[in-house]
């Protein structure tokens, strides 16, 4: 169960009116990157592990958006993945931990530069970000059903 009033307290998220729009593009542009993963994982599984990662990213937003918050300024990205794991509990806690090692990762690929050429490492991160956005637009239409999304 999540307190939101705790993350409130914190900071680390704001009330916001879900805003169906909003939340559609976040998905929309999670599948293009799921798709130009695609175009740069054999050249590149570094970057597009990191693709994979923005991906699960937006998701996580998208679905922190269809409960009425946004992350809020610091620590953003870890907010998201946290809050993610617990909306969707414990059956995905295996993903979540995948997606939390991604956004680890990213950060060093990004800031550090390092390219370890990681193939298996881009295919899992294909896997588990297909898995959550299964899960996550899912989820969406269940807090939304009356809406129709286009994803």
């Amino acid at each position: 169960m999540i307190n939101w009033a705790d993350y409130l307290k914190q900071g680390l998220i704001k009330v916001q009116a879900p805003n169906l729009r909003q939340i559609e593009k976040q998905i929309l542009r999670a599948e293009k990157d799921l798709k130009t993963f695609h175009l740069v994982e054999k050249d590149d599984p570094e970057w597009a592990s990191a693709i994979a990662y923005q991906a699960m990213l937006r998701m996580g937003r998208a679905l922190l958006f269809s409960y009425g918050y946004l992350p809020a300024e610091r620590q953003q990205h870890k907010t998201v993945v946290e809050i993610t794991g617990k909306i969707l509990g414990s059956e995905f806690s295996l993903v979540i931990k995948h997606f939390d090692r991604l956004r680890k990762k990213r950060n060093v690929f990004f800031y550090d530069s390092e390219d370890a050429k990681n193939f298996t490492e881009a295919k899992k991160a294909i896997v588990v970000a297909e898995e959550l956005l299964t899960e996550i637009k899912g989820k969406i239409k269940t807090i939304n059903p009356q809406q129709e999304f286009r994803f």
